[in-house]
């Protein structure tokens, strides 16, 4: 069967696209499957992100950089679609790029990482409105919100998960990544969040989201 492809993008910088891109790919790693990290990114994040470690096991999946393809990288995953159970897809933060269009073209999930302030509410109407134009050539597109850098006790926050619910046709997912230490840590580390240390809460976060990406993809 040919790789589930999932696109993490949002036209504003700072969301948590990479962060979400690297742990997706790396926690379903740890599950035995075959994953692919495209970094689309000119600034090359996710590629820094996975080189700081020399240690194979703090990243189990296989990265690569495609940025200086632009919108035609989808030709060279056309060989990768058989081969890797996942291909995961950290797009730059531009949604002008002719990058996300693309990559939603031939993606069965979106994932649309938003933090929860009222300028980054405004900004994903956008990024949003880009899925539901996609979905009228690529209709088994998928799309999802993932709130990120979430102070749990906080109105805001709330308030934030209760107006992305009533976007019957991209609502959130119900795993939130909250506002957590672990996540940086894992930056300098090379790694996932598995690979920090006393980090109980982002694990259970990103292994939680892993779950709801498998359930969607089980209904493509």
């Amino acid at each position: 069967m040919s790789a589930f492809i999932c696109t993490v993008y949002n036209q504003k910088g700072g969301s948590g696209k990479t962060t979400a891109s690297v742990n997706l790919a790396g926690a379903l790693g740890l599950l035995k499957k075959k994953v692919l990290l495209v970094d689309m990114d000119e600034q090359g994040t996710s590629t820094r992100w996975i080189a700081q470690s020399t240690d194979p096991s703090c990243f189990l999946g296989t990265p690569t950089n495609l940025a200086q393809m632009g919108g035609n990288f989808h030709k060279a995953l056309r060989d990768q679609i058989d081969i890797y159970d996942f291909i995961i897809i950290d797009c730059p933060p531009a949604i002008t790029s002719p990058i996300p269009s693309a990559a939603l073209l031939i993606s069965d999930l979106a994932i649309l990482p938003v933090v929860p302030s009222p300028a980054d509410l405004w900004a994903v109407l956008a990024a949003k409105d880009l899925a539901k134009n996609v979905q009228f050539r690529n209709p088994s597109l998928k799309a999802r919100v993932l709130l990120n850098m979430v102070q749990r006790q906080t109105s805001l926050a709330r308030d934030a998960a209760s107006l992305l619910d009533e976007d019957k046709e991209i609502p959130p997912f119900k795993t939130m990544f909250g506002l957590r230490a672990a996540y940086r840590e894992s930056q300098l580390l090379g790694a996932t969040v598995h690979k920090v240390p006393r980090s109980k809460e982002a694990i259970s976060e990103v292994d939680g989201l892993v779950i709801e990406v498998l359930q969607i993809l089980k209904s493509r």
